[in-house]
């Protein structure tokens, strides 16, 4: 960090007030330490060593998603947690020259929202600042709300909003997200959400700071490259006083990605300039199908003047999949049976250099194998986690009773959850079985922040004790819009047992995922 010339680390979050766990030996009562050390004493005192300036950051709760600022006692009780989480912070750390402020993780976003729903908002940001600068009355309290250019509040209803906050409140610094990495805004988009920010903070509370939260990444969770994040930085240069990276250690330290990117930012720090070199084509592509979901590609490697860090697969002419790394081959899944797919590559560096499209080639997957016999049907199950009761499960055996859900969310077959929490669902079988095939269908609905998971993981056991891996399926490549997906593992070998359990990763910005029916069958 310090040969990136940043002097500045926020610790995103100490507690969370839904789990009751916290990254420190908090006296909090009810609450447990999730970390092996004391994150907060470490990240400090190594700041203390080096010079840099360290933002703590206190509770994060995932209620916050659903809730968010209709519920004023929910507001007002987080409130008091994070009054009591910083007065043991402070006690505990205020030794630390490196303890330069505070951040409040509850992240504010421009949906529509009532005048009712700002005074909660208010109210909170009211009794922790006030407490805050009770205690530490020097240093500033940071906030870092975001938002999306569609389907929400316009530029000019979001700056009358923070306007109306911010002549209450007691914010010292905001560090808008500016949405790019997150597909939330384009570019060109900057300007326009900057500007109505900074007239807010002008016209209610000129001492208010702005800075920009540069987002690093892509919307794919990737490393953005070097010259997408630069020209974004200078996108918003005339609105802002400094910059925040998220994240530095999640997509451009070399301790975590390839250390070509973290080269190609040094290279730009000393010269000014990010370099230009595109990589060469690539020759040889090949394609041929695995099975009826899946396709194998292989090609020769590309070269570049820095190195190339990835290549991007191009199907049917129009969806993309970027595949970080240097690997000269691919597995392709998630494809409808019975369909040839055309497919193109081309290698990228870490400042976003590309080369040429290489040559098409194509492959046709076989018909799809669904073996007869549903040997799940009707039995029951035991869910990990509960529906929200917006969208239940209706108990029983809602999700093996055979009935599939229209592509209308509201359709009583959906069941839904807003959460980042992994959960997940065992079956009985009643018997030992031979499994040839699990699958389990899913809804996505992006208008209604409903997408598919990540990824669904299968597991069996002849006891309901001892499980054994099945294997994964991930989510499809993504095609706007509302459509289902069957994520389907099939032809298995030598697979028996009585209990079938799925394991859902969601997506990480706690997204609705829908799910209706679960089979399996031989």
């Amino acid at each position: 960090m310090q040969e990136a010339s940043l002097n500045q680390l926020f610790l995103q979050w100490t507690a969370d007030s839904k789990q009751k766990t916290t990254i420190f030996p908090s006296s909090l009562s009810g609450y447990t330490q999730s970390t092996k050390h004391d994150v907060v004493e470490r990240a400090l005192r190594t700041a203390d060593e080096n010079g840099a300036q360290v933002f703590v950051g206190l509770q994060v709760n995932d209620d916050w998603w659903t809730i968010y600022l209709s519920d004023a006692s929910w507001l007002n009780n987080e409130a008091r947690v994070a009054n009591a989480l910083a007065d043991d912070l402070w006690s505990r750390y205020q030794h630390h020259p490196s303890f330069a402020g505070w951040y409040l993780p509850f992240e504010v976003d421009n949906v529509e929202t009532t005048r009712a729903e700002w005074n909660n908002l208010v109210a909170f940001y009211r009794t922790v600042g006030g407490h805050l600068h009770q205690i530490t009355p020097e240093k500033p309290i940071v906030i870092s709300p975001f938002y999306t250019t569609q389907d929400a509040m316009s530029s000019a209803q979001w700056q009358k909003m923070w306007e109306y906050v911010l002549k209450r409140s007691l914010i010292d610094v905001i560090a808008l997200q500016d949405g790019v990495g997150a597909g939330h805004a384009t570019r060109a988009d900057l300007p326009e959400w900057f500007t109505a920010v900074h007239n807010a903070i002008v016209n209610a509370r000129p001492s208010t700071l702005l800075w920009a939260d540069t987002e690093t990444f892509t919307p794919e969770s990737l490393t953005m490259p070097i010259r997408n994040i630069v020209n974004d930085m200078v996108a918003v240069q005339p609105y802002v006083s400094n910059y925040l990276s998220f994240s530095f250690n999640h997509y451009l330290s070399p301790q975590q990605v390839d250390p070509l990117y973290y080269k190609t930012y040094m290279a730009y720090l000393a010269s000014g300039k990010v370099e230009s070199v595109a990589p060469t084509a690539v020759d040889n592509l090949s394609a041929a199908a695995v099975d009826s979901s899946t396709v194998r590609l292989t090609w020769s490697g590309a070269t570049d003047n820095f190195g190339v860090v990835g290549y991007r697969l191009l199907r049917e002419g129009y969806r993309e999949i970027t595949i970080q790394g240097r690997a000269t081959s691919y597995i392709d899944s998630g494809l409808d049976a019975g369909m040839t797919y055309t497919y193109q590559v081309r290698a990228f560096d870490a400042a976003g250099n590309a080369s040429p499209w290489s040559a098409v080639a194509s492959a046709s997957t076989p018909p799809p194998t669904l073996y007869p016999v549903n040997i799940g049907v009707g039995k029951p199950y035991a869910a990990s986690m509960q529906a929200d009761p917006s969208y239940p499960d209706s108990g029983g055996v809602e999700l093996t009773d055979g009935t599939i859900g229209t592509t209308d969310f509201s359709d009583p077959a959906w069941q839904g959850r807003a959460t980042t929490q992994t959960y997940g669902f065992t079956l009985d079988l009643g018997s030992l079985q031979v499994i040839r095939e699990i699958r389990s269908h899913w809804l996505q609905d992006e208008e209604s922040g409903i997408l598919f998971p990540q990824k669904a993981t299968y597991w069996v056991s002849p006891d309901n004790v001892t499980f054994s891996s099945v294997g994964t399926v991930k989510s499809p490549l993504h095609i706007p819009g509302t459509r289902v997906w069957w994520y389907t593992l099939t032809d298995l070998a030598s697979v028996t047992g009585r209990y079938v359990q799925m394991r859902v990763i969601p997506g990480r910005y706690a997204e609705w995922t829908f799910l209706d029916e679960i089979e399996v069958r031989q």
